[in-house]
């Protein structure tokens, strides 16, 4: 989309890091319409006569700086008054220059400037139209805003807050358009990535477009549910969940020149304080300085958020109660279409913590935790959750963005990196993080039946697997694998599981999967000779994975893991599917019907136990209470997911967040299998009605608002039946397959149903097992 802003509007400042710009105006009478287009490099807040305008937070987001910016557009109409206004803007590092990645944030797109693009057009009665942009004639200073990192807090000083004079620190800004700088995207020295050089910065191939995802929003606010007094004037406030925010600070009386420090953390010492060791570098401590004696303020931070469930408040005048320290929950503001709910509470309580975590999670990209000095767009975790956040929310547009930043960031010779926007970790991808350059439009575009996800990625999609394909490692063994100089290492495996599994096999079963779902996106896109290489040369990479790694009724390693991605990818003979079933459940009975997988396979482990015969055993893992499971993180005051399987018993510094959405990938099996809902046409045209009650289980509620109207699917066991109601909205048709053991017959509206599939058109229906 053609910007609307013109480019020679970029101003920015001083050399430092934090500023302020404010331009006044007159406006004529008869305003009929007034709208502000504008975004920064980084973040900026715009306020009009003193009121803040539009509601979005860090705005412009993060993109691939090197390739866009986003601009937002904002009707302000009725913040503006006849006779003279005033536009202020303020600007912050954000994720443009804030510093990011673990070892200090020394990764970066820029040390700064700051800069701003902004036009206000009026349109008057008349027709006639007024713009004003930025420009040299705006003034600019240092904001209050004295310091600014998205890991380690802002700090806020009231007493330098500008007193409208021109006298105030006022200078005249400086128009930059053209301006080049090199990044330290990958670390602060010339090569810390074999292969990677520092990217060069330019303006001029920067696009400016039009903000295609929503918006970073406040979604809810909570209050404490308990303030305790560990240490003399330390104050911790719990608000009851884990979250990603910021908190809004009242102070009743100032006292001027008083710092009030609040520090961020997801866990206590023992003696109440804050713990904040997980947080690794990142200091997560906002600072307040009062300006008036006696006299009531209020402040929230502009640039950035925090990950946190408690805040330590130190230097507050007087005592404060759940009023003064308010959290407010921040991601992007997608709306929630799936509702879930079973008679067995675990699951209700995991479900949650799922739900928190992908709102944690989901700030611009999909980040692999929302506290620490990380905030990543890993794309191993995107790729492991898409399809469970995608029954959760109406998600499409966010994830067609982040498949937007991972084309953006691609490197020219076809491989993507591990994080997206590129940053950190240098390239290329490892196996199952890089195919999420496929799995996220691919599984996107089956929920909300949008292919122009497919039509624009397309392209980069192909250069992923074709990376892969031609790859040395393709060449030498006949499928691909990753690995170091050495051929010690393969990349990250299953990341984090109870037992290792080999890493070598990952690499091929994921270019099987990849090329499969080329080929699936070719064809949707009428790419028919396309479809049928990429099906072919999956076929080929089969046979060989097979010839490989495949001996003894078992693959190589013979752990859950190690057998469960052949076969969910398609990879196991037909013939031997039953055998490497029975394997992974015979392991996991072998484990007191416990799993012992990472990432990667905890996705896959209760949906192949279901598919082949063994949904009792599924339900068994699910609903577990000790280690390993979800239930231990439940059971253990976890209310949202966890990094680890036991990061309440590994060290607190390191690698280890209480809010990471990997392991959330569990809720897909809810509404998959125990609702049995999912997609057979993209954007649920068709679906499948599929239920899969589990001994034990007495109910399950679930609703999905689709493109078409709301899916219901809800069971319930009483007086020794089972009873299913569900809906089927307009213009759209249901495979209903009913659950029916030996013995038992199903009516519909008093008339008997056949055994096997029944369509159903649009309605409501009420069917009874027994």
């Amino acid at each position: 989309m053609e910007s609307r802003l013109d480019w020679d509007g970029w101003n920015y400042g001083r050399a430092s890091s934090l500023d302020a710009g404010s331009q006044r105006f007159s406006v004529k009478n008869n305003l009929v319409k007034a709208r502000i287009y504008a975004t920064g490099l980084g973040d900026y807040v715009l306020k009009i006569n003193n009121q803040k305008v539009g509601d979005q937070l860090l705005a412009p987001g993060w993109t691939d700086y090197l390739k866009k910016v986003y601009y937002q557009t904002y009707d302000v109409t009725s913040l503006l008054k006849s006779g003279e206004n005033q536009l202020d803007a303020f600007l912050g590092n954000g994720w443009w220059s804030g510093g990011l990645g673990w070892g200090g944030g020394f990764h970066r797109y820029s040390q700064g400037p700051l800069r701003l693009l902004c036009q206000l057009e009026l349109t008057y009665a008349d027709g006639s139209t007024e713009v004003i942009a930025s420009n040299k004639d705006w003034k600019i200073r240092l904001s209050p805003v004295i310091y600014d990192a998205m890991y380690h807090g802002e700090h806020y000083d009231a007493r330098l807050e500008a007193k409208g004079t021109d006298a105030d620190g006022w200078v005249t800004p400086v128009v930059l358009n053209d301006a080049q700088n090199p990044t330290t995207l990958f670390g602060p020295n010339k090569d810390p990535n074999v292969g990677e050089k520092a990217d060069i910065f330019d303006m001029k191939k920067m696009e400016v477009v039009a903000q295609e995802a929503p918006p970073i929003r406040v979604t809810e606010t909570k209050k404490a549910v308990t303030v305790t007094e560990p240490k003399p004037g330390h104050f911790v406030f719990d608000f009851g969940q884990n979250m990603a925010g910021i908190v809004h600070l009242s102070i009743p009386k100032a006292t001027y020149s008083q710092e009030v420090v609040l520090h961020f953390a997801e866990l206590l010492h023992e003696d109440g304080t804050v713990a904040q060791e997980n947080l690794r570098s990142a200091k997560s401590t906002d600072r307040y300085i009062c300006k008036s004696n006696g006299e009531a303020e209020e402040w929230e931070p502009m640039f950035l958020y925090h990950g946190f469930r408690y805040v330590e408040v130190v230097g507050f005048p007087g005592k404060p109660t759940v009023e003064n320290v308010i959290a407010k929950v921040i991601h992007t503001d997608f709306q929630p279409i799936g509702e879930f709910s079973a008679s067995e509470e675990i699951l209700n309580k995991i479900y949650s913590n799922a739900k928190w975590t992908l709102k944690s999670n989901a700030l611009s990209i999909p980040t692999d935790c929302p506290q620490r000095d990380e905030r990543l767009g890993w794309m191993g975790d995107a790729q492991i959750f898409v399809a469970s956040s995608c029954y959760l929310m109406d998600i499409n547009s966010f994830w067609a963005k982040y498949a937007r930043d991972i084309a953006d960031s691609q490197h020219p010779s076809g491989y993507v990196y591990d994080v997206n926007p590129k940053m950190v970790v240098g390239g290329p991808s490892k196996p199952a993080w890089g195919d999420a350059t496929l799995i996220v439009p691919w599984t996107t575009y089956e929920f909300f039946g949008d292919k122009r996800i497919l039509e624009k990625n397309y392209e980069s999609m192909k250069a992923w697997v074709e990376y892969m394909n031609t790859h040395t490692s393709t060449k030498k063994a006949g499928i691909y694998y990753f690995s170091d100089p050495d051929e010690k290492w393969f990349g990250y495996g299953d990341w984090v599981p109870v037992v290792a599994s080999p890493g070598k096999p990952i690499g091929g079963a994921y270019q099987i999967y990849s090329n499969t779902l080329l080929a699936k996106a070719a064809h949707v896109l009428g790419k028919t000779k396309e479809a049928e290489t990429y099906a072919a040369l999956a076929k080929q990479y089969t046979t060989k994975y097979n010839e490989l790694y495949f001996k003894d009724n078992n693959y190589e390693g013979k752990t859950q893991a190690a057998n469960l991605m052949p076969l969910s990818f398609g990879i196991v003979p037909e013939k031997l599917k039953p055998v490497i079933a029975k394997n992974v459940a015979d392991d996991v009975k072998a484990h007191q019907d416990h799993l012992t997988t990472g990432f990667i396979a905890s996705q896959q482990i209760l949906p192949r136990l279901t598919d082949y015969g063994y949904n009792d055993l599924a339900y068994k893992v699910a609903t577990q209470k000790t280690y390993p499971s979800w239930g231990y993180m439940a059971e253990n005051g976890a209310t949202t997911m966890w990094e680890l399987w036991n990061s309440d018993k590994e060290r607190p510094e390191g690698m280890n967040s209480r809010n990471h959405f990997a392991y959330g990938s569990v809720i897909e099996w809810y509404f998959r299998y125990l609702a049995g809902v999912e997609p057979i046409e993209p954007g649920f045209k068709t679906f499948r009605i599929s239920p899969k009650p589990p001994k034990g289980l007495n109910r399950v509620n679930f609703s999905y608002q689709s493109l078409y109207g709301p899916i219901v699917s809800n069971w319930e066991r009483k007086d020794g039946k089972l009873i299913l109601n569900v809906t089927v909205p307009p213009n759209t048709v249901a495979d209903l397959e009913l659950p029916l053991q030996a013995g038992q017959s199903a009516s519909l509206e008093g008339k008997k149903l056949k055994k096997g599939v029944s369509k159903l058109q649009p309605g409501s229906y009420q069917i009874l097992i027994q």
